[in-house]
């Protein structure tokens, strides 16, 4: 499985997203967001759905043990808060920041009149939802079949910035919540990290990443 190519063939930056976009430039709200600060609370009534500008955001859901469960991840040129609006529930997870953000906010009642009255709009969320479903069934095989190491690596490199025949990771999950997403134990992603380091595979600090032929790194782990 080659996954950056997968995450081209599911990217939302298309036609189809960009009726969803034009819409929340429309009729949303601009709106600057803190480090750390919550965008919505679990059991929140629903008001709102967001489109992100810039920035990076986690939906999580806490656990019986107090703890939070990172769920997904939410980039620039995603939406989010929208399954909500459409099943009628108060919000099942809770959203954070996790760098400075810049979002567009789109009232819950615009966003259902939209939904009801625009057939391209409409559309556009059936085919945004199908493609989720999708990558969720993707992460599902991932988290079932592979070994932890290439988990890791699955999920570096999903989060990298592509320099030349590198990639670099900002770290801005804990190796707790890093272990929540991929199915593991914390002391396991430091192991792992650590391991890749001494092989020279990757350039390691406490923020960030380096990993030096991101063509071949899933080969070499």
């Amino acid at each position: 499985m080659d996954i950056i190519n997968d995450q081209l063939e599911f990217g939302e930056k298309d036609s189809v997203m960009d009726v969803i976009v034009d819409a929340f430039h429309k009729f949303g709200v601009q709106r600057t967001f803190k480090k750390n600060e919550f965008v919505f609370l679990e059991n929140d009534l629903p008001n709102a759905a967001y489109y992100v500008d810039s920035g990076l955001i986690k939906i999580s859901q806490s656990s019986q043990e107090g703890q939070g469960i990172t769920l997904f991840l939410r980039y620039a040129g995603e939406i989010f808060g929208n399954a909500e609006i459409l099943s009628n529930l108060k919000r099942q997870r809770y959203a954070r920041c996790l760098s400075d953000s810049e979002m567009i906010t789109l009232d819950a009642r615009k966003f259902l009149e939209l939904a009801r009255e625009n057939s391209d709009f409409a559309y556009s969320l059936a085919v945004l939802g199908a493609r989720r479903l999708l990558q969720t069934q993707k992460v599902v095989e991932t988290l079932i079949s592979r070994p932890v190491s290439w988990r890791l690596a699955w999920f570096l490199v999903q989060m990298g910035k592509p320099m030349d025949e590198r990639l670099e990771i900002l770290l801005q999950l804990s190796h707790e919540e890093i272990s929540y997403v991929i199915g593991c134990s914390r002391q396991t992603i430091t192991e792992t990290l650590n391991k890749w380091s001494e092989k020279k595979l990757i350039d390691y600090t406490k923020k960030k990443i380096i990993i030096y032929n991101s063509s071949r790194f899933l080969a070499d782990i």
